[in-house]
């Protein structure tokens, strides 16, 4: 009972930063020789210095900052409720490359971190393709009461008046929105797709080297160019898929257009149906422009939500050996991959079904048995199922 009290205050705690009566507001505080202060738009491994502690899975540096982020190249979570100035927020706005900011008033790094949140606002403000929202969230669900968000202030919009700042803000009245958008550290810093997909992650500016607002801006610009360039790109030069996933899509994904196109950048998302006997299901056929049949065919586990597998037929597609549909042969399959083989039924049968283990995940190769059984097996298909 007691470990369990304990696991539960610590998670309270860490989804806090230094308490505003204590906090410097001039500067943040970082200790670490390896913080992680960095603009991420991948989620590498962290250094071996970092620290997980029981009752939390996320790695940190040694004052809490997290190194990664979960909904990295996933969709924005619905945001709802009521702005600083009364307002209702209107989700249509969410239209353009936008900064996230998640603050709170009694967070002493996010008071370190204002005089740059309201730098960054005045530069954003001179840029039409990048727009900033900032969103005022407690520390958790049981530290929801006026003065444990406000403090002295009272509010939010009395806190900008003596301060001198002005930008749009949604109130996290409940913690719903932070628990929605798993942070667990403020301030943190999201940017966000026109299309509503979470491209990138930091945390304080107050603690980072350099000049950090302008470094941040050029960090959002390389972000977007890069994307431009890859999108330019024919995503089929790169087509890729094995046991750790296929393209972008390498986890659990809702099975939704917005996480597809997330999940395969430069592609175009087709809604398309697949029969089963007699059963009709939806699912998304993965196109390369000017391309007539499908990189890849995605369907849903309707009982998740989410996606249940992806197949490929396209012979530009490159398994993890290299291999390719139409080309690749069983008998250079590696001895110990051929293990795991077996003759397939149902949709399968007559065909030689070659499965490997990731974790949770499963990668198949589909070969086709000659006639009469002479001759080399060829590679007809390869599926990637997220979760065994």
């Amino acid at each position: 009972m007691k470990r369990a009290f304990y696991a539960a205050t610590f998670l309270l705690l860490i989804t806090a930063c230094s308490p505003a009566e204590t906090a410097d507001p001039q500067h943040g505080v970082s200790t670490d020789p390896n913080p992680a202060t960095r603009f991420i738009t991948v989620n590498a491994p962290p250094p071996n210095t970092a620290i997980v502690k029981e009752g939390d899975n996320v790695a940190r540096d040694s004052d809490g900052r997290p190194y990664g982020y979960e909904l990295l190249g996933q969709p924005l979570p619905p945001l709802s409720g009521q702005m600083a100035n009364g307002s209702t927020f209107d989700p249509d706005t969410l239209d353009n490359w936008t900064v996230i900011d998640v603050w709170g008033i009694w967070c002493g790094d996010c008071l370190a971190d204002a005089p740059y949140v309201a730098a960054l606002v005045t530069a954003i403000d001179q840029d039409p393709d990048l727009d900033f929202l900032s969103i005022h969230t407690p520390a958790n669900a049981n530290r929801t009461t006026t003065e444990e968000m406000f403090g002295k202030y009272g509010s939010v919009a009395a806190y900008f008046t003596e301060k001198g700042y002005s930008y749009p803000t949604l109130i996290d009245e409940d913690a719903s929105i932070r628990e929605a958008l798993k942070i667990s550290w403020t301030p943190s810093y999201l940017l966000v797709d026109p299309d509503g997909i979470i491209r990138g992650f930091r945390s304080d500016l107050s603690v980072a080297d350099g000049e950090p607002v302008k470094d941040f801006l050029k960090d959002v610009a390389k972000l977007k160019a890069n994307l431009r360039e890859s999108e330019m790109e024919n995503p089929l030069h790169q087509a890729s898929i094995g046991p750790e996933g296929a393209s972008g899509l390498t986890g659990a994904v809702p099975f939704n257009t917005d996480a597809i196109r997330g999940a395969f950048p430069g592609y175009q998302i087709v809604p398309d149906q697949i029969s089963v006997e007699g059963e009709s299901y939806p699912v998304f056929n993965i196109m390369a422009e000017g391309d007539d049949s499908p990189a890849y065919v995605v369907e849903s586990s309707w009982s998740l939500g989410q996606v249940y597998r992806v197949i490929t037929r396209h012979p530009d597609v490159t398994g993890p050996l290299g291999e390719h549909v139409g080309s690749f042969h069983l008998s250079e399959l590696p001895e110990l991959a051929r293990k795991g083989c077996t003759e397939g039924a149902d949709a399968y049968a007559g065909k030689l079904v070659c499965t490997e283990t990731a974790g949770e995940a499963l990668f198949q190769r589909v070969f086709d048995m000659p006639e009469g059984e002479q001759g080399d097996p060829v590679l007809i298909q390869m599926n990637w199922l997220p979760s065994a």
